[in-house]
């Protein structure tokens, strides 16, 4: 039974320091292909549920950011592109869900792009994204 509880406080512990460093933007891309794989969906969940809070809702899973966040990581590292690498994870999911057609704040998705993203984020993306930009320029219809 003293096993159990110390597990259970244990997990307690981690996914409360998990979801304030999500939240926090200490935690950031460069942080993310050196967290543990057990932890990444944890923290993913934390990000999700914060937005959330935020009357934003996702269709998709934490394993699907997941993927994403490791893919955008190493696209990240290999263009260089520091902007990214040293932005939070919780705001580099919300340019990946945004991205996706997958943040659902009650804005037009193409119009919240455009007004979150901008032009020039977009282009930088594009490589990476084309079919996903695609979809987003067409209110991802």
């Amino acid at each position: 039974m003293l096993s159990f509880l110390k597990r259970s406080f244990l997990l307690l512990v981690i996914c409360f320091s998990n979801t304030t460093l999500a939240q926090t933007g200490t935690f950031t891309l460069s942080d993310w292909p050196a967290t543990a794989a057990t932890l990444k969906p944890l923290y993913v969940k934390a990000i999700m549920e914060q937005a959330g809070i935020h009357q934003v809702s996702f269709t998709r899973d934490a394993n699907f950011y997941v993927a994403e966040l490791d893919k955008f990581a190493q696209f990240a590292q290999d263009k260089n592109y520091r902007p990214y690498l040293k932005t939070s994870v919780a705001q580099n999911l919300a340019t990946l869900a945004v991205v996706n057609c997958d943040w659902h704040n009650g804005v037009a998705p193409w119009e919240f792009a455009q007004k979150y993203l901008g032009n020039e984020q977009l282009a930088l993306l594009q490589p990476l994204y084309a079919e996903a930009i695609a979809k987003l320029q067409n209110n991802c219809e």
